[in-house]
């Protein structure tokens, strides 16, 4: 039924998008074309956290998030497939909660007053942190102007703090202005570097081990002037200028005729007002070999500059004796031609892989950087497609001939009751056909009625009134089903479910159900495939299968007394929904990956035409056959995504 072209689809239902929870985040998505990136280096989301500033790396893959608020954020990876499966609110109780930092299992927080340390979060996103909490130095200025610090673990095993001025330009008291170092305990505190006016942005270079810091110059003196700057503190006691120096070589009138001490100079300077935040120095393999040792740098951008400038990641290069040799644009575009602004990045952090992820604050986001060396192909973005937001895990999608969208919605993964099926009118509307499911996903359409695989049993619901029956129970199959996942129907209303099995294909399968509601095994447990989940006919007595298990794709005989698997293809992933078009192309959407791919036919070499979906669930196709319509389960999106 599935490769049967479907009338009227779409058309207004995509042009009317619903306001929701993640059409913030669906924006930013179609943004990401607008970033000018160099070949062969790709731009995703990764995660999405309110108020991102500066991130650590947990020694399990945790990328820790600290905020201008009162909140610490802890970003969960668990598959492992860069991008986020969670994000958790760890510390709601802060006071500007902007720094952090992982050493020896411990997280460090570096509030406006204070720095505070947490155990074992690695081990526990649970524990009660708040009841945990040591507070490791308790007199840091408590002031509001620039009173979001930052924190770096050094190569000595100590803790680098950053204190911003309390003012645009004045003469700093204490520790303010600096950067100070101390025992992971707290102990020896020492102010390591001096004339700093507001550094939110540390690293060590490898190779020397240099501590290198960003430092914003001085506002209100000109559009030009004064410039960002990058420093360089080899050892401890120097002094970097403030306030005798508003910024790399400039002088504030009110300090030009006060004598500086020996003031160390800059290594780089930037554009005034540009905002140079954080940083990292590039030490992975994932790049070309040139960026090896380089800083990417994030700017911000201005806040009251009248041309807007920076909003952008800008990479500074050094020679064989790590002296700065160059400082160019790498990844542009957040700020438009015209001076619209869309996104502001905040901080750097390298991932084991070698890719690095980008905090905005502005946007909430944080954006994941990897390098393949493939150019990206403009037809490879879901933010071509139009898209509808709003869903509660949305996983199968079918559209019949009147222009009538329906779109399962599992809600609470594992939850009962809370699963339903909504229904889309040609004129965009949305309303619920049938709710009080379970975990419903697949989806097809035969003769009026919706048949939908809920868990463990099969529910028919009359697509006029939404009326709900039992098609075949969870006591009508030869073995408990545990995971019902994908529905396919032949000719003669004989419906075909995959059961996917727990996560080790324990209990998997295929089943038949006859028009009568017989339940017949298709193909057992062990057969070749470990978790089967797409199904779609290939012929009177043929199913292709997804498996999700191994990423293979296999075609099984069912209509003969003994099932036969035969493999066809491999390396999809986690594989989930099948469909093909009017021209025979057959797609396989890779759930885990994010991914579509397009085959001419089933053995053939697969060409991935869609990547960055967070999880591409069972897709379908549009009335005219010139379309995919992809559900982005973890997103809370459904795409229309041309393929003609």
């Amino acid at each position: 039924m599935k490769n049967q072209l479907i009338t009227g689809l779409i058309g207004s239902v995509f042009a009317t998008l619903a306001a929701s929870a993640w059409a913030d985040i669906n924006d930013v998505r179609a943004n990401l074309g607008k970033l000018n990136v160099p070949d062969g280096f790709h731009v995703d989301v990764y995660a999405e956290v309110p108020g991102a500033r500066q991130m650590a790396l947990g020694t399990n893959g945790n990328v820790y998030v600290g905020t201008r608020g009162n909140k610490v954020y802890a970003v969960v990876d668990k598959n492992k497939d860069h991008k986020a499966d969670q994000v958790v609110a760890i510390l709601d109780d802060l006071n500007v909660g902007n720094g952090v930092a992982m050493i020896d299992g411990h997280l460090y927080v570096a509030e406006q007053h204070r720095i505070t340390r947490y155990a074992a979060p690695d081990f526990d996103l649970t524990l009660p942190f708040k009841a945990m909490r040591e507070v490791v130095y308790d007199k840091l200025p408590d002031k509001a102007h620039h009173g979001w610090r930052y924190l770096a673990a050094g190569p000595d095993n100590k803790l680098y703090v950053t204190i911003g001025a309390p003012c645009n330009i004045c003469d700093p008291a204490g520790i303010e202005a600096s950067i100070i170092r101390m025992n992971i305990d707290g102990s020896q505190v020492e102010t390591f570097a001096k004339g700093v006016r507001n550094s939110v942005g540390m690293d060590f270079q490898p190779g020397t081990n240099t501590l290198f810091f960003t430092d914003n110059g001085v506002d209100l003196l000109g559009a030009d002037v004064p410039h960002d700057e990058l420093n360089a503190a080899p050892k401890a006691g120097l002094h970097f200028g403030f306030p005798y120096f508003a910024g790399g070589d400039s002088r504030d009138p009110k300090w030009k005729d006060k004598t500086p001490p020996a003031v160390t100079k800059p290594v780089a300077e930037f554009q005034a007002h540009s905002a140079n935040l954080g940083f990292k120095f590039y030490t992975g393999k994932q790049f070309p070999a040139e960026y090896l040792g380089s800083a990417v740098i994030a700017q911000h951008g201005s806040w009251n500059r009248k041309v807007p400038v920076g909003y952008q990641l800008v990479r500074v290069t050094f020679d064989a004796q790590h002296q700065v040799k160059e400082t160019k644009p790498f990844i542009d575009g957040w700020l438009s031609a015209e001076g619209e602004v869309w996104g502001r990045p905040n901080d750097v952090l390298q991932l084991p892989d070698g890719s690095l992820l980008v905090s905005d604050d502005y946007n909430g986001v944080i954006y994941r950087v990897s390098y393949d060396g493939k150019a990206q192909n403009a037809k490879t973005s879901p933010t071509e497609a139009n898209t509808l937001s709003g869903f509660v895990m949305p996983e199968s999608v079918f559209a019949t001939p009147d222009g009538v969208t329906y779109v399962s919605e599992i809600g609470e993964f594992g939850k009962l009751g809370d699963g339903k099926i909504t229904r889309i009118a040609a004129d965009g509307t949305r309303s619920p056909l049938a709710d009080g499911l379970n975990d419903p996903k697949g989806l097809d359409v035969f003769d009026g009625q919706l048949y939908v695989a809920d868990m463990d049993r099969v529910v028919r619901i009359d697509t006029h009134n939404g009326a709900q029956t039992v098609f075949a129970a969870a006591s009508a199959f030869p073995q408990k089903p545990v995971f019902l996942n994908d529905i396919e129907i032949d000719g003669l209303g004989n419906v075909y479910v995959s059961d996917s099995g727990d996560d080790h294909g324990n209990g998997a399968g295929i089943f038949k159900i006859s028009s009568t509601g017989k339940v017949t095994h298709v193909l057992k447990a062990k057969a070749g495939i470990q978790r089967p989940n797409g199904l779609l006919m290939d012929g009177p007595d043929r199913l292709l299968v997804a498996d999700f298990g191994t990423g293979k794709l296999f075609s099984i005989q069912v209509g003969s007394k003994k099932t036969t698997v035969t493999l066809l293809n491999q390396g999809f992933g986690g594989a989930d929904g099948l469909i093909r078009d009017a021209n025979g192309l057959l797609y396989v959407s890779d759930w885990a990956g994010g991914n579509v791919w397009q085959l001419v036919e089933p053995k053939a070499t697969p060409q991935r035409i869609i990547q960055g979906y967070q999880s591409a669930a069972d897709i379908s196709l549009s009335a005219d056959g010139k379309s995919l319509l992809i559900p982005d389960m973890k997103a809370g999106t459904l795409h229309r995504f041309p393929i003609k």
